[in-house]
């Protein structure tokens, strides 16, 4: 009975690291196409998106970065979520001690984020998120 039980648990265990390693891998797609965007149109919101893609590959430092230039830039009272999305990438977790980037994904800091993480708005147009979907299917992915 435990060595069925220990299976079922290896079985969804591996079941949800691949479903991780999939959406992590669209969620590296959309960081580089937000990227791209923002690079041509050099627009806060272009910055918003890119920093909050950033914070979905859980690349906090680098958001903390974008997200901060656009508060500095004055334009953060346009986004009333700036803060919360700012003061997550540095506690992304209650026992997190700074902003930290996690290169290639990490399925136990996304485990824990669903279960213990703090508060945070993906800011992502639909017109991106549309424009997004159109390369993907042109690109046969």
């Amino acid at each position: 009975m435990i060595k069925f039980g220990l299976f079922v648990l290896a079985v969804v265990w591996l079941v949800s690291y691949v479903n991780f390693r999939r959406r992590y891998r669209v969620e590296e797609q959309m960081c580089a196409f937000t990227c791209e965007k923002h690079e041509n149109e050099r627009t806060p919101m272009s910055a918003v998106e890119y920093g909050c893609a950033l914070m979905q590959c859980q690349q906090y430092r680098a958001a903390v970065r974008v997200l901060e230039s656009v508060r500095a830039s004055g334009a953060g009272s346009q986004f009333p979520f700036l803060a919360d999305n700012i003061e997550f990438c540095r506690k992304p977790l209650p026992w997190s001690t700074g902003a930290f980037d996690y290169v290639g994904g990490s399925w136990w800091h996304s485990f824990l984020l669903k279960r213990f993480g703090g508060r945070r708005q993906v800011a992502i147009s639909e017109r991106t998120a549309l424009a997004f979907n159109s390369e993907m299917r042109m690109m046969g992915r």
